[in-house]
């Protein structure tokens, strides 16, 4: 076969370097998942700004156990939802990981702008013996009390795991490997929605393309791990 009969290259799409260091990332979960750690580690590892919102709220408000005794459950909820409404409308101008507390989920406002489909929302997960182990000495405030926390933690997520799981790009569990492995776990998958939709989108504006080996499929999530489409 002579060149000028050698078939042309299909187009194929670029592909960068690292596609989740451009994500609007929020994380959510039961108290003790360790988000605030993820976050922070997940922020550093992409080259993206983290926010916290629960320290948002203590550095505008004071400390949330405080906010909680004098002021009471409802208006903490009013001022939380405040701090991460403007938390989760800045994530939409620019890339960067926001860290949301555990009872923040319960505000359908949160939710809503958690489904925006800009934001990839990372639900965290931990079984009952981590909690268990992170739990001692806690002073969060719905934790406190005569009753176990264990067994109040266990209530809190099972009125609560629905409502994570309703808004939730991506599933990780956080149960076991330090908070560094669970970073490289979202990244990962992550990266491979970001590729996946990356092609999509190429393939439908060059159909001519041949698809790259397994397009879109990326490695299976673990059984603990799981997508939202």
């Amino acid at each position: 076969m002579t060149a000028s009969e050698q078939p042309l290259p299909r187009p194929v799409p670029p592909l960068r370097p690292v596609p989740a260091a451009e994500s609007r990332i929020a994380l959510v979960g039961p108290p003790a998942a360790g988000k605030s750690t993820i976050g922070r580690l997940l922020g550093d590892r992409l080259g993206l700004p983290m926010t916290d919102t629960d320290a948002e709220i203590t550095s505008r408000h004071g400390p949330i156990p405080e906010i909680f005794a004098e002021r009471g459950e409802a208006r903490f909820r009013e001022i939380e939802r405040e701090v991460v409404r403007r938390c989760l409308r800045r994530l939409l101008d620019r890339p960067g990981v926001v860290s949301l507390g555990g009872g923040a989920i319960l505000n359908p406002g949160t939710r809503a702008q958690l489904l925006h489909p800009a934001i990839r929302v990372v639900s965290i997960e931990i079984d009952t013996a981590t909690a268990a182990a992170r739990l001692h000495g806690s002073q969060r405030p719905l934790l406190a009390g005569d009753e176990d926390p264990v067994r109040r933690w266990e209530a809190l997520l099972a009125e609560r795991a629905p409502l994570y799981r309703g808004v939730a790009t991506l599933t990780v569990s956080a149960t076991s490997g330090p908070p560094s492995t669970v970073v490289n776990r979202i990244v990962d998958l992550l990266t491979g929605l970001e590729r996946a939709e990356e092609y999509a989108r190429f393939a439908a504006a060059h159909p001519e393309a041949d698809p790259p080996p397994c397009a879109g499929d990326g490695p299976a999530p673990p059984p603990n791990e799981s997508r939202r489409p």
